[in-house]
């Protein structure tokens, strides 16, 4: 990264001055011009320093377009949500939750979206800002900054710790998507595409074991779980399933314990999220830890940066997660 020096030689000022503006000191006052050609060379050349807002407050539009039906559904986001308003704070953005876009103002420097948006509103959210930015996922690369779990790695990890453990068949039971605009119904969940891809690799895919409900709810995944009992014999479980999210995984527990199906005996499960409840059902949950405090922070970071040195190009940060293990999924010995 190129040194404060190496900055104020390029643009023309002092160090001193580049110092001062680039490390947020509140008693300094720049002209609008050198503002921007500290600003810009800093951009030219590479620098990041995340925690600094250049003096400055910025107003950010935030769209929470997530409703979950049950508290349960609503932990992550819950947490997802406080995360945000506690490193905007220290950001120095300004954050604004709007119901919809069209409460959000004209001369907002920044909007964030969480959840699922049609395509008139995406579209809308373009023309608001050029630095914007969605949480938890991202409907388009192409036009809007992103961080976001690592669905991808997370399956695909979930899938080789299963083969590890001699889990084999692997089924899933998963939520899907529904999109607002009238002409598509459905969308595939990431999940659902990284794990039929790799089993495909492997020669392991088996689309009988595949159950794939509406949500991502308690009451979707004791319906999917009946579905299981109900299409396949106790001999013909898979020895394995990944489970979208924990709150799915809880449901499907249930129905498995009404039919006598013993879990990991019968089949082992890993699900995702790492909510408070997954410790305390029985039995307690291996699930992926997703670090909410971590992604809104990665978020707010790269906002601010977007806006600060207005740049151009879009980028997609992916958070890694934990695997945590419990009882309803035991470590391989070979791991």
């Amino acid at each position: 990264m190129p040194t404060i020096r190496e900055i104020a030689a390029k643009a023309g000022y002092s160090p001193a001055t580049v110092s001062r503006l680039l490390n947020n000191d509140p008693t300094f006052s720049i002209s609008d011009h050198a503002r921007q050609k500290i600003l810009q060379t800093a951009q030219n050349l590479n620098y990041q320093q995340p925690n600094t807002t250049h003096g400055l407050t910025y107003q950010v539009a935030v769209i929470f377009a997530v409703q979950p039906k049950q508290e349960l559904e609503d932990i992550y986001f819950s947490n997802l949500r406080q995360g945000l308003v506690e490193h905007g704070k220290q950001a120095n953005l300004d954050l604004t939750f709007y119901p919809d876009i069209d409460h959000i103002p004209a001369d907002i420097d920044g909007v964030m979206a969480v959840g699922e948006f049609d395509t008139p509103t995406l579209k809308r959210l373009r023309q608001l800002t050029p630095h914007r930015i969605f949480v938890d996922s991202n409907p388009d690369p192409r036009h809007f900054n992103s961080v976001q779990p690592n669905l991808q790695a997370i399956t695909e990890y979930a899938i080789d710790q299963l083969i590890a453990a001699g889990k084999t068949p692997i089924g899933l039971i998963n939520g899907g998507y529904w999109s607002k605009d009238q002409q598509v119904t459905h969308h595939q969940d990431p999940r659902q595409k990284y794990f039929e891809s790799r089993l495909r690799e492997l020669q392991l895919f088996d689309e009988r074991f595949m159950f794939v409900g509406g949500s991502f709810s308690v009451a979707s995944g004791y319906q999917l779980g009946q579905q299981v009992v109900q299409s396949l014999s106790r001999q013909a479980l898979p020895k394995g399933f990944l489970i979208g999210s924990d709150p799915l995984a809880v449901g499907v527990l249930q129905a498995f314990n009404e039919n006598k199906i013993t879990v990991p005996a019968d089949t082992s499960i890993i699900s995702i999220n790492d909510i408070d409840i997954a410790r305390y059902v029985s039995p307690p949950l291996t699930t992926f830890h997703i670090d909410t405090d971590d992604i809104a922070a990665q978020a707010i970071a790269t906002l601010k940066d977007t806006i600060i040195f207005d740049r151009p190009q879009k980028r997609m940060v992916l958070v890694d997660a934990k695997l945590v293990y419990r009882k309803s999924f035991l470590k391989p010995s070979t791991d």
